[in-house]
Order: structure tokens, then sequence, then C-alpha cells
């Protein structure tokens, strides 16, 4: 034997450490300094960048003006996507301020044909937008049309490297109409400054701050793709106004971001408060150059580091407008207390942030109205509501802030936690009762496995998240341990089951196994007393068959002679096939395992799918885990028997394991902002329902009712039917024919009852039992004898009971009461 330092497995394994130590860290440390390489060119581009940016005022970009209508120069800046020479479709900049207006204006509206919102004087807005909205939008087309043809990007922007940037761009919305989603953050403080005078309207009400926002655009009707980006800009409360863009290789949109604002005053505070956060982000990258390896203000979520290969993709520029959370009534006028409404937003934000317990009023939800607009692809997308459709049709972004949405998940965690701790409960009160190998043997292996795989990705997903939950830790914390709990119970559960329905597939194989042994020497037998031809034939002895006489020893141990004597029979010739071994229960779980990572990585990337599949999937997941109760009705078929499970344990893992599907099936402002499928959740309860009444179906009316014969294997009746005709071939049970009347029919006929119910003591209970007896040439009732053989149990050995005392007894032992005699499960 080589000894461990010889082994060939310790030097694959030193082989491959080597491999690791040296080869991937060798990769990364180039990687690394070619990526900082890369930040430091690009933070020289965007010192250079601030400084355009400091160094400008209002109106220095206006590509819109042409020379040859109103006598004014187009003006540009000398940034990335804000020159002449890049190409963009900046003719309809002033469109897109003017449609901005027309929303802000709208949400707003005027008092006493005065327009409040343009002196920063209008309706108390939120303070801090930080949440989550969705909403419809629709798309309109530029002015001007632009193709990835149109540009020249190794011209506009030489020292990058382009990849496919001769294919259609990513983000090119091309669909009429979709589904947004918008989670904004915006940072703690506030900035003030001295805004312009009222000439300069409109103004934007004298604080700032600063704001960045995940937007989620599905074009359902074109393309049928999702994009998901971050945008970066500033938020005025004042004015409600939020103004956001991206930022990239050929768009540095955060530092033109002022001149987009809709007026001057909205630029001088924007520009203040961008050269101050800016430069400080630049000064801490380049601090950090060597070590962070993301970059500033980038769009896309996917790839967030330096990269010398970028992919182009469609530029956005957002103006959202922030709608009063208390409109005004139409009957307050001058009598309603100036700045109230104001006093009660802030009390209502002062209390999310920095819950003391005061009493607050219903939390109004987050509302804002959008356009976006891309100056690179040339379209719109404005958000469906008024007054462009009417409300009933669409209300343009309609959400909740981050502390409602955070209480909310909160919630429903915990909720979720009671619902899987209720799980537990049930499964702990079947395990009481399914406690005898009798019992086990009847519930299903792959009803109990489809639980607990669920059960497993739940307490996955909520390991992966605790670690990384900051409000939801403890929610989630009390849900990793509900699951841990179902998860481990009914695990051993299963375990037990495995265990005791081990031998009834072992048999099952043996059985096959042993019929190919006997097809095989029935065929060998065939050919050995073939006579060969050409040849004598044999012995007569040569096929009689030696019979091991066996000695029946002093100690009564026959088993041990029978086993030494068929030792003695020689095998040599015999070929026995092989038999495929067992799996054991840690290599299925392991396969569990595997599955559930399989699916939970499928559910994941679904999220990228186009809208159908990903429907689909979800619905065929949710169908596929709702079908629980499926393989418990095959095995009552299978095993001819009624009743399982308890039907508080079928009932209450029906509504339980019913109740997050239906929150996100039904619930609209579910805290993912998931598209519901009512019709689906409906089939899918339905398909659930079915099910349950298919096993109430079996316990009144039996589990092979309805099946042909044809397609279950034989099982034993432990409710025939009765018939005094058929008293000749021993159908009856012993006691219900008196022994001096069994030798003439025509004697018992004579002593039957004339009601068809004969009496007889069980020997479990000592109580009287009633049989309803079929007389001869009449038929068994339909319905009502049903019923009435299910008050009595016909055991192979002709004893009959109650069915009550023969199920309880059978929980324990498989044997006869009366006759100690084996008898079939139930």
């Amino acid at each position: 034997m080589p000894s461990p330092a010889q082994s060939p497995a310790g030097a694959v394994l030193f082989i491959l450490f080597l491999v690791w130590m040296l080869f991937p860290e060798g990769d990364y440390r180039s990687q690394s300094l070619a990526l900082s390489d890369l930040a430091v060119d690009r933070l020289a581009r965007y010192r250079d960048a601030l400084h355009v940016l400091n160094t400008t005022r209002w109106g220095d970009f206006a590509p819109q003006n042409k020379t040859t209508d109103d006598g004014r120069e187009a003006k540009h800046l000398n940034l990335t996507g804000f020159r002449e020479t890049d190409g963009f479709a900046w003719d309809d900049l002033e469109t897109f301020r003017q449609k901005g207006l027309k929303l802000s204006r709208h949400a707003v509206p005027p008092v006493d044909g005065h327009q409040l919102w343009d002196v920063a004087q209008g309706e108390a807005m939120w303070t801090n937008a930080s949440g989550t909205v969705h909403g419809d939008w629709v798309r309109k087309p530029g002015s001007a049309f632009r193709g990835y043809d149109s540009y020249n990007l190794s011209r506009s922007v030489p020292e990058v490297e382009w990849m496919a940037h001769k294919v259609e761009w990513a983000r090119n919305v091309t669909g009429n109409a979709g589904r947004m989603m918008l989670r904004l953050s915006g940072n703690k403080t506030l900035t003030h400054y001295e805004q312009l005078s009222m000439d300069m309207a409109p103004l934007s009400g004298g604080i700032i701050r600063s704001l960045r926002g995940t937007a989620t655009i599905e074009d359902t009707i074109g393309s049928g793709l999702n994009w998901e980006m971050k945008l970066w800009g500033v938020h005025w409360p004042r004015q409600g106004v939020i103004l956001m863009t991206t930022t990239s290789e050929k768009f540095e949109g955060i530092f033109a971001l002022p001149h987009l604002s809709p007026g001057p005053d909205f630029f001088q505070s924007s520009q203040m408060l961008l050269n101050q956060t800016l430069a400080r982000v630049i000064r801490r990258k380049e601090k950090h150059v060597y070590v962070d390896q993301r970059m500033p203000w980038n769009s896309d979520i996917e790839n967030p580091m330096y990269t010398a290969y970028p992919s182009p993709h469609c530029e956005y520029i957002m103006y959202a407008q922030v709608h009063p959370p208390i409109p005004p009534k139409p009957t307050e006028g001058q009598d309603a207390a100036p700045g109230a409404v104001g006093d009660t937003i802030n009390a209502i934000e002062s209390e999310l942030q920095y819950p003391v317990g005061a009493p607050i009023p219903r939390i109004p939800k987050l509302k804002m109205s959008a356009v976006v607009y891309s100056p690179d692809c040339s379209f719109f997308l404005e958000t469906k509501g008024p007054p462009d459709y009417p409300l009933s049709e669409a209300d343009h972004l309609v959400g909740m802030k981050k502390e409602v949405q955070t209480h909310q998940i909160k919630t429903w965690l915990l909720l979720y936690a009671l619902v899987v701790f209720g799980q537990v409960r049930l499964l702990r009160d079947q395990m009481k009762e399914s406690f005898t190998p009798s019992t086990m043997g009847r519930i299903s292996f792959g009803t109990i496995s489809a639980m607990l795989i669920v059960d497993g990705m739940t307490f996955t997903a909520a390991a992966t998240w605790v670690s990384s939950a900051a409000a939801t830790f403890l929610p989630t914390l009390a849900l990793m341990f509900a699951s841990f709990l179902s998860m481990t119970i009914g695990g051993s559960f299963l375990a037990k089951i495995y265990e005791v329905q081990l031998p009834e597939s072992r048999g099952r194989r043996d059985q096959s196994s042993s019929s190919t042994t006997t097809a095989q020497d029935s065929s060998a037998n065939s050919i050995a007393a073939t006579p060969t031809p050409g040849l004598l034939p044999g012995p007569v002895t040569a096929s009689q068959r030696v019979e091991t006489p066996i000695i029946i020893p002093s100690d009564q141990d026959i088993s041990a002679e029978i086993a030494a004597a068929a030792s003695a029979i020689p095998t040599a010739n015999r070929s026995s096939p092989s038999t495929p071994e067992t799996p054991t229960f840690q290599a299925i779980i392991g396969r569990f395992i595997l599955f559930s990572l399989c699916v939970s990585f499928l559910a994941i990337s679904s999220s990228t799918w186009y809208p159908r599949p990903r429907s689909v999937f979800l619905n065929t997941c949710a169908f596929i885990y709702l079908s629980m109760w499926t393989p418990q009705i095959y095995r009552n078929t299978l095993r001819n028997c009624r009743r399982a499970l308890a039907w508080p344990f079928v009932l209450g893992q029906s509504v339980l394991r019913l109740l997050p599907i239906a929150y996100f099936w039904v619930k609209e402002d579910n805290f993912l902002y998931a598209t519901t499928d009512v019709p689906a959740f409906v089939f899918l309860a339905g398909w659930v329902w079915i099910q349950v009444v298919v096993l109430a179906a079996q316990q009144i009316v039996g589990p092979r009712f309805g099946v042909p014969l044809s397609w279950t294997p034989d099982a034993w009746d432990y409710h025939p039917v009765l018939r005094e005709d058929n008293l000749e071939g021993g159908g009856l049970p012993i006691g219900l024919v008196v022994p001096e009347e069994r030798n003439s029919l025509d004697r018992a006929l004579a002593g039957a009852e004339k009601t068809g119910v004969r009496h007889i003591d069980c020997a479990i209970c000592r109580e009287v039992l009633e049989v309803p007896v079929v007389k001869a040439g009449e038929e068994e009732s339909s319905v009502s004898g049903v019923f009435a053989r299910r008050m009595y149990m016909v055991t192979p050995c002709r004893h009959i009971f109650h069915t009550a005392c023969l199920e309880s007894w059978l929980r324990f032992r498989l044997q006869c009461p009366i006759c100690r005699d084996e008898l079939p499960p139930i």
C-alpha cells in the first residue's frame, strides 16, 4: 500500500493547490494593474469634465439654436456626448424641458389663476423621495431618427475600444408601451442655497439634495426585454423635481446635468451641489485607485468595474415630478391654516426616519410622473396618466416610501415565519399519528419530498439574505429558524418513511430479477434437453435434479440447516443478473439539494427573461410544487389505502402553502412589485382543492373507485360485498354462518334475518357489529352499500371486525387479532 506522500490523489491535490496559488493570483494582479491604469486615465478625464462644469454658465449649452432661424448661434459643451461632433439628437432638448414643466404644473395646479409652483410656493412635498414606484409608460419618437449606424464611436471616443458597436445597442426601446419601476435613494443631507430673484422663475425652492436611482424599463410590446440601469442626479424637495441621468464612456451626463435643468435657478443650485459632491468622489477614487476598481456614476449594473472594452447602450435623462402626498380638497379655502399640511408631512417623515411611537395619520403613497429622453437613440418615454390619459386607465408611477416598504418586508417575513411554524406544528402532529411502520408505509415519499425541497430552498434563501440584511435582520433570522425546523423535522420524518418503504422497493427489484433468472433457467433447460444432431443423448440421470436432504437438528434450528444445505448446492454454472443498487437516503438528499440549487438559479436568471417565458416558468414551478398531493393519491390507489394522512395535516398544509403564492400572485402592491396573475392563482388554488377532493373521495368511496382493475396490482379488499349466494364458496366471514347450517344453503337462508343485516361480536372491542349481507338474487345499492361497507373490515383469514377497531390494531402490527396470520397493509 503506498504511503500518503506517494498517493496519486495526494499528488493531484498538491498540483491543484499550486495552480490555485500561482495562476489565479498572477492573473488577478495583472488585471488589477491594467484596471488601475485605466482608472487613472478615466479619473483624469473626469477631472477635466468637472473643470468644464465649474467654468460654464446657464445658456452655454444650447444645441437647438440655429443661426439661420433666430440669429442665435448653437452652443455645445466640451464634454463627451455634448459636443457637436458627437452627433447626438439634442434638437429635442427644449421639448424635453417643456414636457417636464407640463408635468410639474399639472401636479401642482394653479390657485386663483396664479401658478404657485413656478415661485416655489405650491403644495407641500415629500422632503425625502426615497422609495419605489412603478407604472406604465408610452413611447414617442423624437424629431430626428438615430440608429447605431448614425455614430462613429471610434472617432468620438478614440481612446476606448468598443465591442458590438455595429449592432443594435442595448436599452433601445422599440415597443409602444411597457412597464417601469424606479427605486430612489436620496442623500440624508439637505443643502441650502440662495435662490435667484422672482423674475428668474421657475425657482427651485432654496434646498437641494443628491439622489441616485435604479430604473427597470420593461419593453413588453416591442423587444420583450427589460433593461436595468443606474441614474445619478439631484432632487429639489420644495418643488418636488427630480433630474437624473446616466453616465458612461460616451456620455458624461452627470457633469452636464445642470445644463439640462428647467431654468437658471435650477442650474445654479445643481451646479453648486455637483461641484462639491463630484469633486469629493473623484478625490476618494484617486486616493484608492489601486484598491477600488469600481467606476463612479456607472449606469451598467451588471458591469460596475472599469473596462477597456465597453459595449454601447442608449443613454437616458429623466425628469420626474413628485406629486403632493396630501392634495388639497376642493372645500378647503382661506379657512385652512397655512402650513398645516406641511407640518403633517414633516411629522410623518420624522416618525418614519426616526420612530419614537408618535401617532401619525395614514401614510400616503409615493406618487410621481416622469418623462425620459434618450438623446442618442432619439425617443421619449412618458409615464401614462393625466392629463394625456384618463385617471381610470393609468395614474403615472405609484409606490411607497422606503421606510414603508421596509416595514412591509419585515411584516411579510414575520408572517411567513409564522406560516412555516404552522407547517412545523402540523408536521409534528402527523408524525405523532404516523409513528408505526404500518402507518408510515401508507405515506407517499414524493409528497413529503416536495414539501422538504421547498422548505430547504426557503432556508437557503433566508440564510443567504441574513448575512446582508440590515433593518430586516431579525425577521429574516426568524424565518431562517422556522424553515430550519421544518427542514430538519421533515427530513427526519422522510428518513423514517424511506427506511420503512425500502424493503418494498427492494422486493419489486428482486421480483423483477427473479423473473429474469427464471426465464434464463427455463431457456437453459430447454437447450440442454434438446438433443444435438450427431451426438448421443446424455444419460438418464443427467437431467435429474439432485435433492439435498435436510436433517432437522436436535435444537430445531431449521433455518440454519436450510441455509447450510443451500450453500452446498453448486452455483458455478448459474449466472445471476446484476441487480441495481438501492440509493441511500443521503444520496437522495444530495439530489434534492442539487435540484433545488438548479431551480433557484433558474428563478434568479428568469428576471432577465421575456415576460411570457418568465410567467410560464414561474407558473410551472408553482404548479409542480402544489401538485404535492398527487403522489399520495397514486400511492393510495397502488396500495388500496383509503386514508394515509390526517385531515388537519392535509387541509392545513394546503392553505399554508398557498398563502405565500397568493401574496405575489394576487396582491398588486407586493414589496417585490411582481406582476400579478390572478387567473393563474385561481387555477393553482383550484388544482390544490381538486387533489383534496380526490383524497376525500378515496376515503369515502374507496381508493380504486373508477380505476380499471388492469391498471392496479392485486390487493386485498378489506370492505368486500357480502352476499348470501356465495355461502358455499366460503365468501362469508367466520361467525356470520351458524355451524350446523353450513352444509345446507337452504337452512342458512332460512335462518338469515329478513332485514339483510346480521350481528356478530367484534373480537377487539367486544361490541356488536352489524354487517349488511346482500340477499340472493338482489343487487347492491350503489350509494348506501358503499357507506355500509365502510363500517366493517374482513381479513383474508375470514375474520370480521369494526373498521375503527381493526385500523387502530393495524397501526401497531399487521397480524390478525384472532389467528395471528399476517395481514396485508391498508
